[in-house]
């Protein structure tokens, strides 16, 4: 039986305005974040979408936007499962750190590049992620779930079943929501939104929505 998982990142928060490392360390959600997350209940509720259950990472910035989120969509607040399996990548050493020391273009494609530094691989974080997300789907079979977790272990989440997408291009924010239908062992990403965060944008803070090509 098909269940519907609708994968939301975190609102923007003050590490992402710093351009700082934040996998497993965290910070609050900016105002601009809380008004993102505000807007994205908005959408849900503009969607018609309805959740049966949900579910957030531990991570503060996504139990406070899941809570932002749907009680602007359904007038309250949802209760919420908290979940490690839903957490980011962990970035070791680099946690909290300035992202351009990540040194981004010597990784080459490599999954292990955190290791060394403490940090998590990347095949074992989508590992951890999909199990969570398989493990949830069996418990609510054909029926509407909410997960609150993080961009960059949901952009890999998203590569991982690439050729299961009906996208042909994807957009990446704080807020954005991924819509997977899960059956049969297989995740096929059917939609991926963000609602219309344009009455935000501000000088000096950063672009909130970027569009990714995959060369597909």
């Amino acid at each position: 039986m098909k269940t519907t998982i609708y994968l939301l990142r975190h609102g923007e928060t003050l590490f992402n305005v710093q351009g700082k490392s934040q996998g497993w360390c965290d910070s609050p959600l900016t105002e601009r974040g809380i008004q993102q997350c505000r807007l994205t209940g908005l959408e849900y509720a503009r969607r018609g979408i309805a959740i049966d259950h949900a579910y957030s990472s531990t991570s503060e910035r996504c139990c406070d936007t899941l809570e932002l989120v749907t009680e602007a969509a359904y007038g309250a607040a949802m209760p919420y499962e908290r979940t490690k399996g839903l957490k980011e990548l962990y970035f070791g050493a680099f946690e909290g750190k300035d992202q351009f020391l990540e040194l981004h273009h010597v990784r080459d494609g490599r999954t292990d590049y955190y290791v060394p530094f403490g940090g998590e691989d990347f095949e074992d974080a989508v590992n951890r992620l999909e199990g969570t997300l398989v493990d949830i789907a069996k418990r609510h079979p054909g029926e509407h779930v909410l997960c609150c977790s993080h961009g960059g272990i949901a952009i890999n989440f998203y590569q991982r079943w690439i050729e299961h997408s009906q996208l042909r291009g994807l957009i990446f924010s704080n807020c954005l929501t991924y819509v997977y239908e899960y059956e049969d062992g297989v995740f096929t990403c059917t939609d991926a939104f963000v609602a219309d965060l344009s009455s935000l944008e501000a000088p000096g803070l950063p672009q909130q929505v970027k569009r990714i090509d995959f060369n597909r």
